[in-house]
């Protein structure tokens, strides 16, 4: 298990004088601590999470958001047990995206399990831009609910105004 903080200090809860120095100036954030100690008691009961990689954690209001290794998202979306020990633990909505993902590809990421099926950037007269996409109809009652968070969570995280529609797939 790799996170941004030392193994040793995720598995104890107490950062050591590097960690302790890395988060007073700003190099870690205290969603990164976190993210990283409760990863780490996640990992005492599982190999697949043992083998995790965490690059970086967020928090949007009640949210959590995981930057993980491509692979060990495709793990969580194969093993829906692994994902629900990860809610209980974090006592929150966690969302997953990969490390230096695109734009793009982290409003897949935020979005799944609905289907991104257009991504498109508008251009408005004050020099601003918004980021239109275009989703699957076919997870739409899922996803509506959740539209307002994925938009804080993406403005915040990555400074995109969202704009959602959806569309059946041809």
């Amino acid at each position: 298990m790799k996170t941004p903080i030392c193994t040793f200090d995720a598995k104890t809860s107490i950062l050591c004088t590097k960690c302790e120095t890395k988060l007073r100036l700003g190099q870690l954030t205290h969603a990164d601590v976190d993210g990283a100690i409760k990863i780490a008691k996640l990992a005492e009961g599982s190999q697949d999470v043992d083998n995790f990689t965490m690059l970086g954690a967020y928090k949007v209001d009640d949210d959590f958001i995981l930057t993980l290794r491509s692979s060990d998202i495709n793990i969580l979306r194969t093993h829906p047990s692994v994902l629900r020990k990860f809610e209980e633990e974090f006592q929150s909505k966690v969302w997953f995206v990969e490390g230096q993902a695109t734009d793009r590809k982290f409003i897949e990421n935020i979005i799944f399990p609905s289907k991104l099926l257009a991504n498109h950037t508008i251009w408005l007269p004050d020099g601003s831009k918004l980021t239109k996409v275009t989703l699957a109809a076919s997870n739409m009652p899922e996803v509506q609910s959740k539209i307002e968070r994925i938009k804080r969570i993406v403005k915040q995280i990555k400074n995109i105004e969202l704009v959602v529609e959806f569309e059946s797939e041809k």
